[in-house]
């Protein structure tokens, strides 16, 4: 291991680095000291690609330090998620903002690549993180959902999304392959809003029928995104392009019924409104989660869309 430089401490501060939350493979985005005496000393330069040598040779020291101002440098990649997430598995609102930062890298990109590319090695490092926490913490949906934004930004709804689909199906006991196709499905049910006119995505008043229909074909984009990335899993594309069908057999694009419309569907369903009520549009405030869970079991026009038994789960869990 090579020492680039030496600093004293007089001018900066700094704080102690927990080796487990680095990872092997990633590029790191801050220097890392070790202290000798009072001197604080580079052993690893940022932007330096962490190699299983020098992870290792990270290991054997007895402490590691960065800059107090790179405390929030730490989370970079998709590849470093999961390390930072078991890090701060207990600080509820930071793991969250975890989540959030690398999902905006993910959808920040897909955004503006015009071949519509997305990373799906990034997609699946999310999801086994959420699956990591509902695993690790029993309350995780009780504890995270107070630090939730509510915006309707699509890469914010596309996470809550998931973030409920995957605690529905982990409550009922889907297998770790399943939850990973139903949190696929989940976080990526809206990716052909990029294909929408953002005029009318983004229009304040209602929208008219021309523009409605305009609107309902962005699950149909979805899955042609999808299968130009290669995702050609049935249940995945099913979920995707089914996830506003009701069991009245008023939804859309198939006006499927009850018997018709798939599990994963059916959870994507009840998620999909359940985050859109319970965040602001420019119409109307947020729906607290009582309220919102409230409407879906009794207002008129909802009360025959959704799958009964998960709905009734869902006002347990939420």
């Amino acid at each position: 291991m090579k020492i680039v430089k030496t600093k004293l401490n007089y001018a900066k501060s700094y704080t102690l680095l927990d080796i487990d939350a680095l990872a092997v493979g990633a590029v790191t985005l801050f220097d890392i000291f070790i202290k000798k005496r009072r001197d604080y000393i580079i052993i690893i330069e940022a932007g330096t690609t962490l190699t299983q040598s020098l992870y290792d040779k990270l290991k054997k020291q007895e402490n590691l330090y960065i800059n107090k101002s790179d405390e929030d440098k730490q989370i970079l990649s998709c590849e470093t998620l999961k390390h930072y997430i078991k890090y701060n598995k207990d600080d509820h609102k930071k793991r969250l903002e975890l989540l959030y930062e690398v999902n905006n890298q993910l959808f920040e990109i897909y955004m503006v690549n015009k071949e519509n590319k997305i990373n799906l090695g990034c997609v699946e490092l999310i999801i086994d993180a959420i699956i990591y926490l509902l695993k690790y913490d029993e309350l995780f949906i009780k504890n995270t959902m107070p630090y939730m934004l509510n915006n309707h930004m699509l890469q914010n709804h596309s996470l809550h999304v998931a973030i409920y689909a995957l605690t529905l199906g982990y409550t009922l006991k889907f297998s770790d392959e399943q939850l990973l196709k139903l949190g696929s499905a989940a976080l990526l049910h809206d990716v052909g809003v990029k294909k929408i006119d953002k005029n009318i995505i983004n229009k304040e008043s209602e929208l008219t029928p021309q523009e409605t229909l305009i609107v309902r074909k962005h699950s149909q984009y979805s899955v042609e995104i999808l299968k130009q990335n290669r995702i050609h899993d049935p249940y995945i594309i099913d979920a995707v392009m089914h996830h506003h069908e009701r069991y009245d057999g008023l939804g859309y694009p198939d006006k499927q019924t009850k018997g018709e419309i798939s599990d994963l569907a059916s959870i994507l369903s009840i998620c999909d409104v359940f985050d859109a009520l319970t965040n602001n549009r420019p119409y109307r405030p947020h729906y607290s989660s009582f309220d919102a869970l409230k409407m879906m079991m009794k207002d008129p026009d909802m009360v025959n869309r959704f799958n009964q038994p998960y709905l009734h789960i869902a006002l347990k869990l939420l």
